[in-house]
């Protein structure tokens, strides 16, 4: 296995040898099943979605292989470390390479295959131009779709080394990343000797932005780097839906991670649109930050199988430093989970190698984590943890769909979400009604025809609302505005549907049910019914009440009603919210021109078209 960054970890781990304390001395069987591998092309290729945010769909896909999984060289880490032990890094590039194209081409997959070249396998002789050309015209890939990722050029003497080799690739087409970019000394003299087309940010460059500020500035600083240069920026570690809305908020624009696909044999065409809704901003109402799900906490970390030994799962840890927990998973069955912090104490304990190194990691994992599934409210998680934290200092969870396994979530991710959703949610609330307000509103409608989702739009507002206000006072006008909050919210349901309040008595229904209709005249009905309780005695007997209109004329205003405009808007014709807005605001103005309470279905699905 490869560590975050993709260096080759030089301690080969125990499954290579007989003597544990060494990585030189790898046993026959190791090289047999080598030999086996390479002689029936078994290696077992993977690949996750690179995405370009602005277009919402792949730019590419990053390749990775593994032996098969019955192999004892199914590690990468162990894969590797075993060929290039051999003097067979190159073959084995190679081959990698050659088990990636074929799927790529053989699935469709559109955009550029992205692949990390280990420093052996560069220095190799045996990796030129021409054999590399032959591999991609034999499994029928263009070279001008491979990146090839470079990660040695720490010292300007590797950059020269390579520079030939360099060139004949980039005459094939091939173009070249530079991974790593930000944790290598030496990174701004490669960029100007390799003239890379892609920089890529490690996964420690992307956990930075979610602690500290200055790692923005480093951030914007690469991205100017890479227009001077005229590259693009990759971000790696987009793992919640914290990171994703970050890095678009910087503008980093391609972007891979667990948040956006797992590596999967057979990965996704398309990416799923929900990852770019708009984030913690679109909400339906006051409590979303309570009702928001676990899915976007979900951090897929690569599991384990239950009959790994301590000294596998060693290798992992000590191959991935930021790793806190581990899942041991079966045939996609999450079964436990293995704590960097346990896991240790075991380890390095006296005696604790030898005597359990070579014992499936089952027996010594937490077989009792919570287990969560993707769509349970974060505050349900939240309770849920603090309950088991009282017993485990480390409460980390499993996130399942389905009941099959996920990804890992932490306490920390939980709580951090928590804070920024309800921030987010007070900052754009109106103080009345606790609603969303116009921000989270127009957010939402954009959404919808980005992704060109049927639905409907209604504009509602209260008529005969000043002169009630004036007569009663503001505190009853507000009981009124609070009322009429309520009755939208128990129309609507927490899937699909959005309640916003523009402001004083107006507001803003988003539904996506075909029984839309019928739920507006539920509103309206149930609002004619309530409308004469906000009155004294006197009015409601008189059905309604005596004041001044706007031009100062003694006026017979009746009972307080809801007239309702109804637009259903079409993607293709609206550019965004403000064409709905007009739409909208038109119907309720056809609404108000009916007595009592009313519903005005407005038949154009766009600005300036008549359905």
């Amino acid at each position: 296995m490869t560590r975050p960054d993709g260096t080759h970890n030089p301690r080969l781990g125990h499954a290579l040898c007989d003597d544990p304390g060494t990585g030189d001395d790898i046993d026959d069987a190791c090289l047999r099943e080598l030999d086996q591998i390479l002689a029936r092309q078994a290696l077992v290729p993977a690949f996750a979605p690179i995405a370009e945010w602005r277009l919402r769909d792949p730019h590419g896909y990053r390749g990775q292989v593994s032996g098969p999984a019955d192999s004892p060289l199914r590690l990468p880490l162990t894969l590797f470390g075993v060929a290039e032990h051999c003097g067979r890094a190159a073959e084995l590039a190679l081959a990698a390479l050659d088990s990636l194209a074929r799927p790529f081409q053989a699935q469709g997959l559109g955009g550029k295959l992205f692949y990390r070249l280990r420093r052996a396998a560069l220095y190799d002789p045996g990796f030129c131009a021409e054999r590399l050309h032959e591999t991609l015209t034999q499994a029928g890939l263009a070279p001008d779709r491979l990146v090839l990722g470079l990660s040695e050029y720490r010292a300007h003497s590797s950059v020269q080394a390579l520079s030939r080799l360099f060139a004949d690739l980039r005459a094939l087409g091939i173009e070249f990343t530079l991974c790593g970019f930000g944790d290598n000394h030496g990174a701004l003299r490669a960029v100007e000797a390799l003239r890379p087309d892609y920089l890529e940010l490690s996964h420690g460059q992307i956990e930075g932005l979610r602690s500290a500020a200055r790692h923005h500035d480093f951030i914007r600083a690469t991205l100017d780097i890479a227009r001077r240069f005229n590259a693009l920026v990759v971000a790696r570690g987009v793992d919640s839906e914290r990171d994703l809305r970050t890095a678009e908020a910087l503008g980093i624009p391609l972007l891979q991670g667990a948040h956006l696909g797992a590596f999967d044999p057979a990965p996704r065409k398309r990416l799923r649109k929900k990852l770019f809704s708009g984030g913690a901003e679109a909400a339906i109402g006051p409590d979303e930050a309570l009702t928001a799900t676990v899915a976007g906490l979900a951090t897929e970390i690569p599991p384990v199988r239950a009959d790994y030994s301590v000294e596998e799962v060693g290798d992992v840890f000590h191959a991935s430093r930021q790793l806190q927990s581990l899942p041991v998973v079966e045939k996609g069955k999450p079964l436990g989970l293995v704590r960097r912090m346990d896991f240790m104490n075991l380890f390095l304990s006296r005696y604790g190698r030898d005597l359990h190194g070579r014992k499936p990691i089952r027996l010594f994992m937490d077989t009792r984590p919570v287990m969560v599934e993707h769509d349970t409210p974060i505050s349900e998680v939240s309770q849920r943890l603090t309950d088991y934290h009282q017993s485990n200092a480390q409460p980390d969870f499993l996130v399942t769909r389905n009941g099959r396994y996920l990804g890992v979530g932490y306490m920390v991710d939980l709580l951090r979400e928590i804070t920024a959703l309800q921030l987010q949610t007070a900052r754009h609330a109106n103080p009345l009604s606790g609603l969303p307000g116009n921000v989270p509103i127009n957010q939402r409608i954009n959404e919808r025809l980005r992704q060109r989702r049927a639905f409907v739009v209604v504009y509602v507002d209260l008529d005969h609302f000043k002169p009630f206000n004036d007569a009663y006072g503001y505190s009853k006008g507000d009981e009124v505005i609070v009322a009429v909050a309520t009755l939208l919210l128990s129309e609507c349901s927490a899937l699909g549907d959005f309640v916003g309040h523009v402001g004083g008595d107006d507001f803003v229904l988003l539904f996506e049910d075909e029984d839309w209709e019928a739920r507006c005249q539920r509103i309206l009905s149930t609002f004619e019914a309530l409308a004469p309780t906000f009155y004294n005695a006197t009015d409601r007997e008189n059905g309604g009440l005596w004041g001044e209109d706007r031009q100062g004329n003694r006026v017979f205003f009746p009972f307080l009603s809801l007239s309702l405009g109804a637009v259903r808007p079409d993607p293709s014709c609206c550019n965004s919210f403000h064409d709905v807005a007009t739409m909208a605001a038109d119907a309720k103005h056809m609404a108000k021109l009916q007595a009592g309470n009313s519903l005005f279905i407005e038949r154009r699905c766009g600005p300036h078209r008549v359905a």
